[in-house]
Formats: structure tokens, C-alpha cells, sequence
């Protein structure tokens, strides 16, 4: 008995190996197949003739876009089994490999490239290997006592028409560069963009803008054109709503409260807006929410209040108007009533025009409301060095998240090569 380790790290460089040591058969069964794993199958397919080697995939483009194989090493291993009048055979949604080689099998889970890299480390197992194949193994792959009659996989053999609608699939939707793929994966473990917006609240920074033709001003068009009067909807200090008999909320509360959320929890990121660490998402999120009720409460009480600040403001306007309007009526008064109106309807009209530019209390606290959405990195952001250096500056622990990533890339890149 071998005193080897049957637990063991299975990448493409052992399937190689593995299958360039078999001289009777070979067997692999598998998602996909890359070009390395495909070229000695084809190798070994043609040394030992047709009958002698079983190729089991999944063919279907997600198979790729996983990466768990390739489309080339797809097309290599198809155009060996037409040169050779075999076929390779399809079952769908296979995730398992399985290799056998002579009296050597291997039984080890494919490792998707779009989650992480391959591994070739020992304390990093991904495989049991065992001597000949167990006879239910042989069995369900039609190697059996019985033949294809008791297979169970791999059932149905690939057309070249296949082959030709995956690679149009991917031509369709390609496959993104995995190692970029991790890397948004692994950056977006660590923390995600936020849009915090608050809409609605500062009423009384909105201003009411008062037509030329009511300040009195000669009747010359262009100076009509060219005059913009405005006047403040309601006098901040007026609007705040008391609750819980404790606190009393108002425009600047709501305001400093979102300040404050942002100072605890989000990072600003001059130029690409302001993110989130996931470990504080949570607590972002209830702190939020206790500012959503704020504001809803804040919008409920603050209507009546309104309403009486703007009809208060209303009236002192008019007022203040009456006598340049009285003096010099709009052209629009004058036109349906003469140039002699009573004076108690035109400050009627007077009155509805302003009341009209004013608004009404409950349209303008509909739009209240607390926006809080969360975006995660794009590829694009990864590609843009600047963002990541500024990322690595204000987020501490950022930088070596980065360095590991990049080791482990150039650790996978040099197992290709070899």
C-alpha cells in the first residue's frame, strides 16, 4: 500500500501529467476542459486510438463564462474526436471532475476562475485520488460489465451545430477577464459605494418668484423681461415639529442628523462619490432608518405650520404690492376689467396670482423623502489606478487586501507558464 497522501491538490498541470502516464485508457469527466488538458487529451486520444479515451462535459457557454474550461480547448478536443469518428458527450450541469488513468483515479472539484484562482499548494486540497476505479465508478460511466447499458452520464454526444451555437453565445456575451472578476469580488467583500441623498426637506430655502408685471414697473417689455424679483417661501426658524415631547425636529436637525450619519459611517472619495465598509452596513442602514422616521414625522407635522407661515407671508406680500398694482395694473387685469377695477377685486386677483406662485403646504412636503442606495465596485474602477490609490489612502487594511490579491495573481500566472 502507497504511503502517498490519497487527500490532494489537483490542478492542470497534475491532470497533465496524469494523462500523459496512461498507456490503455483514459476517462475525464468534467464542466470544461482548457487548452493545456485538452491538447494531451488529444494526444493521448490519437496515440491510443478512438475506443480507448471518454471525454464528459458540460457544453454550454456559462461553463465558460464560470471558468471552469474554454472555448478553444472545447473546439481542440471536438475537432479530435471528428478527426478520429468518436464523439465527446455532453451532461448537463455537471460541477464534479473525474479523471482515470490506467489504475489511477482522481475524483476533485473544478474550480470556477470567475470566484478565485487555481491552486497548486498541498494545504490547499481539492481532490481524492484512489487506485483502480470502484466497480459502481465504471458502472454509471458505461465502463461496466454491461457496457453503455448501465451509463448514467454523459448521454448525449456534442455536434459541431453545438459547438457552433456556444461560441456565438460567447461571442454574444464574452467571458470577462477573471482575474478582474475576483478582483471586484474581493474589493466589494470589503466595502461598497452609497448615494445617501435627503430631497424635499429645506422648504424654506425655496423662493417664489414674483412676476415683473406686479411690482408696479412701466409697462416697457424689456424692462419687464429683464427685472426677477423673488421672495422667501416661509422664514426658517418657523418650521419645526415636536415629538416624542422631547425632541423637536426641524430643517437644520434633519440636516445635521444626515451629517452626522456620514461622519460615522461613509468615506469620501474625492471624485468617485463616498463608500461603505460592509462590516458597518448594518448599522448604516438602522441609522438611516431612524432618519426615515424623522423625516416622515417631520413632513406629517410641519404641513399645518406651513400652510399658516405661507398664508401669513401671503398676506404680507400682497399688502406690500397693493399699491404699485393698484397704481399700474398688469395688462392681464386690465384686459377684463378695465383700467377702473373695484379695489377690493383686484387685491382678489392680487391675492390668487401670489397664492398660485406660493404653492400649496401639502404639494410641497410630498416630496420629502430619504434615498439610501448602495452600488458595488465596477470593472471599470478597477482598472482606474488613480481610484485605487485613493481607495488604498483612506481606507485602512485596503492596501494589503490589494497586495495579496496581486501576489496571488502573479503566483497564478506563473503556474501558467510553467
Amino acid at each position: 500500500m502507497s504511503n502517498d497522501p490519497s487527500i490532494i491538490n489537483a490542478d492542470d498541470q497534475k491532470l497533465v501529467t496524469y494523462i500523459l502516464s496512461a498507456k490503455n485508457r483514459v476517462v475525464f469527466v468534467a464542466p470544461g476542459v482548457s487548452e493545456a488538458v485538452s491538447q494531451v487529451l488529444v494526444e493521448k486520444w490519437t496515440e491510443l486510438g478512438p475506443h480507448a479515451v471518454q471525454v464528459i462535459l458540460d457544453v454550454d457557454p456559462e461553463v465558460s463564462r464560470l471558468g471552469y474550461g474554454t472555448l478553444d480547448g472545447l473546439k481542440i478536443i471536438r475537432d479530435c474526436a471528428e478527426r478520429l469518428q468518436t464523439m465527446i458527450c455532453h451532461h448537463p450541469g455537471i460541477r464534479i471532475g473525474l479523471l482515470i488513468a490506467d489504475e489511477t483515479t482522481l475524483v476533485y472539484s473544478p474550480t470556477p476562475l470567475l470566484v478565485e484562482a487555481g491552486s497548486s499548494q498541498p494545504e490547499r486540497p481539492n481532490a481524492i485520488q484512489l487506485t483502480a476505479p470502484p466497480p459502481e465508478l465504471l458502472r454509471d460511466i458505461g465502463l461496466g460489465q454491461r457496457g453503455g447499458g448501465d451509463r448514467v452520464i454523459g448521454l448525449e454526444g456534442v455536434e459541431s451545430s453545438t459547438i457552433q451555437r456556444v461560441e456565438a453565445n460567447l461571442k454574444a456575451n464574452p467571458p470577462v477577464k477573471f482575474d478582474l472578476a475576483r478582483k471586484v469580488r474581493v474589493f466589494t467583500s470589503r466595502f461598497q459605494f452609497v448615494e445617501l441623498e435627503m430631497t424635499g426637506i429645506y422648504i424654506s430655502r425655496k423662493r417664489v418668484p414674483i412676476p415683473s408685471s406686479l411690482i408696479g414697473l412701466t409697462r416697457n417689455r424689456e424692462v419687464q423681461s429683464q427685472f426677477h424679483a423673488h421672495f422667501n417661501l416661509v422664514n426658517q426658524e418657523k418650521l419645526e415639529v415636536k415629538v416624542d415631547d422631547k425632541r423637536i425636529l426641524t430643517e437644520k436637525s434633519l440636516h445635521n442628523a444626515r451629517q452626522e450619519i456620514i461622519r460615522r459611517f461613509l468615506i469620501p472619495l474625492k471624485g468617485y462619490g463616498m463608500v461603505v465598509l460592509r462590516v458597518n452596513k448594518e448599522a448604516l442602514i438602522e441609522a438611516v432608518e431612524e432618519l426615515r422616521v424623522d423625516v416622515a414625522a417631520f413632513q406629517s407635522g410641519v404641513k399645518d405650520s406651513l400652510q399658516k407661515c405661507m398664508d401669513a407671508n401671503i398676506a404680507a406680500l400682497v399688502d406690500g404690492l397693493f399699491p404699485a398694482v393698484k397704481q399700474n395694473p398688469p395688462d392681464k387685469y386690465t384686459k377684463y376689467h378695465g383700467r377702473n377695477i373695484p379695489e377690493e377685486d383686484l387685491k382678489r386677483m392680487l391675492d390668487n396670482d401670489i397664492r398660485r406662485a406660493f404653492g400649496e403646504a401639502n404639494l410641497l412636503v410630498q416630496d420629502m423623502r430619504i434615498s439610501l442606495v448602495f452600488k458595488d465596485l465596477t470593472y471599470e474602477s478597477l482598472k482606474d489606478e488613480s481610484f485605487l490609490e485613493l481607495a488604498r489612502k483612506a481606507i485602512p487594511g485596503l492596501d494589503s487586501l490589494h497586495d495579496e490579491f496581486v501576489a496571488a495573481k502573479a503566483h497564478q500566472e506563473d503556474l501558467t507558464a510553467n
